[in-house]
């Protein structure tokens, strides 16, 4: 009998009756390969990885080193990344030069936690780039895109550029890693954040850049209605299907759903608990379809108590999601992400409900065409904007933005704690980094100098970030030293330092959301400006809400004007804030037009 005639039997009895060493021994590598795969493919995976197991044992073949990958990779796939650590360090004894192991390597050492060491592998093989047996420009613009991913989740924004420079130096058609290295230049405050680059246009950028990025890059309607369609068109690929097409339910209360993954302490998931709870119970019935990360916190608890119907959905395809939601009949299907990360929008590329629309997780057009509306209020979204939208605004009375009330006690705090003087006129703007622009900058060093008094209360969010905040302070030739950071903290103690500020500095022209409702519970006034986008009006929303019309601003020269109107009234604004009453969405409006948007 050939040796051929017998891989089917030790595909057969590979993980019961061992084949005799001589038999291993001769197996070739592509016969091992195909019974392995047989085997996988089969749903035997236990007996393939025994059968590379055992051949590995014996044999000397010279390219065994690609057998040992194999078996790195499958033990990678089945959740075994201890002993595919081991597999892939084997490979590499044999063969140092394997850019795949190195690639692979990096990756499981990464899910394990250990970044610093995954870091090492990537580099590692970058370092051969100029060797004789140098790797392929695609496995070192991999390597070297890894490289920037991780630096960039561990905020450090000068060493993730500088991958992701390389990799474009390599290979400019690449606009996923142009996406990111535009944002990573955000988040660092690195200004102009478009520079030129060899190979890539001004128009590549432009078209690249991320929606998310692109609210805070420009005040245009236009170029965010452009920059959301070409991002859904090179990022989904979704077939669109009508699953709900033809279907209409008739029960006694409409059944709403949200789907979310950041029912957490999150800046969408803090904003939503009287919203939800405040839904009429003899009217509507609520579903969750949730898979945020459990934190343990009690907000996290409240959020989940405050549907009638959870559903956890972490492991469920889209497919499966969109089944369950058609299971469940549900009438008007809201995503709570937008174009944020983590949104799941291959759910509604299903149409799974008959209405379909977006809130509070993206504060702009999506572009997706499968959306029917947009919850919105008409400060943030007037009619002569909605051209610039695929949705159709379905509006509610007052700020879209929830504005809660928290009754959790909040430590009193004092500035000394947080090196702040006891005198000066404190303006806060704790803002994400990456919404800072040049000019908004520029627009608080001018207002620096003009009260004498004051210092202006940054967040510290990482150390790339900060040592560019301040020297483009000592460019603007502001006084260094009145320009104070302090570290991101928990919820509570975040919101603890707020009361201490005299005013709060919004940002332009993306302004902060959930930020902004955690001032006004603070009681402290908030200068904001509004422009030609929704995310621009979100904070004169607000503001509008509560009556607090006159710290609305349209240009940085108001803007200058009235923060230093605040810092000779600072006193007399808080009270007259502190009396207003605090106002939530309007549930029973905001509910009673989802009831009307044709679901039924």
């Amino acid at each position: 009998m050939t040796m051929n005639a017998r891989i089917p039997e030790l595909a057969e009895a590979a993980s019961d009756v061992p084949a005799t060493p001589i038999t291993l021994a001769q197996i070739g590598l592509d016969q091992l390969f195909s019974t392995c795969e047989q085997l996988q493919q089969g749903g035997r995976a236990t007996d393939a990885l025994a059968l590379y197991k055992s051949w590995l044992s014996v044999s000397q073949d010279p390219h065994r080193h690609m057998a040992w990958f194999n078996y790195g990779s499958m033990l990678q796939s089945t959740s075994n990344p201890l002993e595919a650590i081991e597999a892939y360090r084997q490979c590499l004894a044999l063969q140092p030069a394997f850019p795949q192991a190195h690639i692979n390597l990096g990756l499981t050492l990464e899910k394990l936690g250990q970044r610093d060491e995954a870091l090492q592998q990537w580099a590692n093989l970058v370092s051969r780039r100029l060797l004789k047996d140098a790797p392929s420009s695609d496995m070192l613009v991999i390597a070297l895109n890894h490289i920037g991913r991780v630096h960039e989740d561990l905020k450090q924004y000068d060493l993730a550029e500088e991958a992701l420079e390389q990799s474009l130096a390599l290979n400019p058609k690449q606009p996923g890693v142009i996406q990111h290295w535009v944002h990573i230049r955000q988040k660092a405050c690195k200004w102009p954040v478009y520079k030129s680059l060899p190979g890539i246009t001004h128009n590549d950028m432009l078209m690249a850049t991320s929606p998310l990025a692109m609210l805070a890059l420009t005040d245009d309607p236009v170029q965010q209605l452009l920059t959301a369609f070409a991002f859904v068109e090179r990022t989904y690929s979704f077939k669109e299907e009508f699953l709900s097409k033809g279907r209409e339910y008739h029960h006694d209360r409409l059944r709403i759903g949200y789907v979310s993954g950041d029912l957490c302490v999150h800046a969408v998931g803090l904003l939503l608990p009287e919203l939800l709870e405040g839904h009429d119970r003899t009217k509507f019935e609520i579903y969750g379809y949730d898979f945020s990360p459990e934190d343990g916190t009690p907000h996290r608890a409240r959020l989940k108590n405050a549907f009638d119907h959870l559903r956890p959905i972490h492991t469920l395809t889209d497919r499966q999601v969109a089944e369950l939601v058609m299971q469940d009949e549900i009438d008007v299907l809201i995503d709570l992400h937008g174009l944020s990360s983590g949104a799941r929008p291959g759910i509604f590329a299903l149409h799974p409900a008959p209405k379909q629309g977006t809130y509070i997780g993206f504060i702009g057009t999506t572009g997706m065409p499968w959306f029917d509306f947009v919850i919105a209020d008409k400060y943030v979204l007037p009619e002569e904007l909605t051209k610039y939208f695929t949705e159709k605004p379905l509006y509610v009375e007052g700020s879209f933005i929830p504005l809660t009330r928290d009754d959790t006690p909040i430590r009193e705090a004092s500035r000394s704690e947080f090196g702040l003087p006891d005198d000066a006129f404190v303006m806060a703007a704790f803002g994400n980094v990456y919404k800072i622009t040049p000019e908004m900058f520029a627009t608080w060093m001018e207002i620096l100098k003009e009260i004498p008094n004051s210092v202006l209360w940054l967040i510290d969010d990482n150390p790339t970030t900060t040592t560019n905040l301040r020297a483009h302070a000592k460019a603007a030739k502001a006084d260094v030293s009145r320009i104070l950071f302090t570290p991101r903290a928990a919820h509570a103690e975040y919101k603890a330092k707020l009361k201490l500020a005299d005013v709060f500095l919004d940002t332009f022209p993306y302004n902060c959301g959930s930020t902004t409702n955690d001032v006004i519970q603070a009681g402290v006034p908030i200068v904001t400006m509004s422009g030609r986008t929704m995310v621009s009006r979100m904070g004169g929303g607000i503001l509008s809400s509560i009556n607090s019309l006159s710290l609305i601003c349209t240009s940085y020269e108001t803007y200058s004007e009235k923060v230093i109107h605040v810092s000779k009234n600072s006193k007399v604004l808080k009270e007259q804030l502190q009396e207003h009453k605090l106002l939530l969405v309007a549930k029973e409006d905001y509910i009673t037009i989802l009831s009307k948007s044709g679901a039924k």
